[in-house]
């Protein structure tokens, strides 16, 4: 099979195609015909070698929306034929096949697009139980959305007027903001024209966002806590511009700040399927729908990932083998 791989740690655009072995499924897992492969920016880390999950020599990607065309004593609706979205920590999806472990595949839905399906995994999850189970997000609250232009925020931005709330969206550039606008987004806030802490306080009668939502990390997240008000909750998911060291006490003095990571809200296959359920049902009703911001061939991977490094792309990026 064909297969993007990373020969050694280094460049994202060092990137070549070679011809491997297709895996065989052990037990418990199936092998899955890549349709759609997500590209997230967490692949530039492992690729470059700074968030290491495999050694040299592996393929990119961690979660893809395919066809089932072998199964080892998976569950008894992962049989060969069957559509299903995946997502596994363990890089290997930037190619023709990959196998994966049962548990972590869903079914998806006829009227579901492989795009759609991926574009739902990791960012849909992420963006579920951030605003389910982590911040609790209800009617009548504000929350503000950094990178709410990008796979994560596009989605947070369209749950949360969903469930009634009020979204301030950060973005970098007046195409992002004119996005999100669309998207419903209450107050834009353009961080290379604005200060995002004062925009922040001003959309808020000075009290600050129920919620903050903040996948930039390093750069951003004394703003976060300081534009989070008393009572609220402030989210780290993400490190885009570095890791964040040791929190003085009194930026979080009053509020919640919590770190989270996908992996403790997709634990099993219960987690899995339910999440993605809620998703696609709200895909279908029109609820939120994920744009996709670009798709590339397999040969085209390190642009991909290039363009997820540079900070302009929007929405979900598709690699289709």
């Amino acid at each position: 099979m064909r297969a993007a791989r990373v020969t050694a740690f280094g460049p994202v655009e060092d990137i070549k195609v070679a011809e491997v072995e297709r895996p065989v499924p052990a037990s418990g897992q199936v092998l899955v015909r890549i349709a759609a492969a997500g590209v997230n920016f967490a692949d530039t880390g492992m690729v470059r070698g700074t968030a290491r999950r495999s050694e040299p020599p592996f393929s990119p990607g961690v979660e893809a929306a395919g066809v089932i065309e072998e199964a080892n004593g998976a569950a008894a609706d992962l049989v060969p034929g069957t559509r299903v979205v995946y997502w596994d920590p363990v890089p290997a999806a930037f190619a023709e096949y990959a196998v994966v472990d049962g548990w972590r595949c869903v079914p998806v839905p006829d009227d579901v697009p492989d795009d759609v399906a991926v574009a739902l995994m990791v960012q849909g999850a992420t963006a579920h139980y951030l605003t389910h189970d982590v911040s609790h997000l209800a009617a009548g609250q504000s929350c503000l959305v950094y990178s709410a232009a990008g796979g994560v925020g596009h989605l947070i931005v369209q749950i949360a007027k969903m469930l009634g709330a009020r979204p301030l969206a950060v973005v970098g550039s007046d195409d992002k903001a004119a996005l999100v606008r669309e998207l419903g987004a209450d107050v834009v806030i353009n961080r290379t024209t604005q200060n995002v802490l004062e925009a922040t306080r001003a959309a808020t009668a000075g009290e600050g966002a129920d919620a903050v939502y903040d996948a930039v990390g390093a750069a951003t997240i004394e703003a976060s806590l300081r534009a989070t008000r008393k009572g609220g909750i402030c989210v780290l998911y993400g490190g885009a511009s570095g890791p964040v060291s040791e929190i003085p006490d009194e930026l979080t003095t009053g509020i919640t700040y919590q770190r989270t990571g996908l992996a403790t809200y997709l634990a099993d296959a219960e987690a899995f399927r339910g999440r993605m359920a809620q998703l696609f049902a709200w895909y279908r009703e029109g609820k939120v729908v994920p744009r996709v911001g670009g798709t590339y061939s397999l040969d085209q991977a390190g642009e991909a990932l290039a363009a997820i490094a540079s900070g302009q792309t929007t929405g979900k990026l598709i690699i289709k083998p």
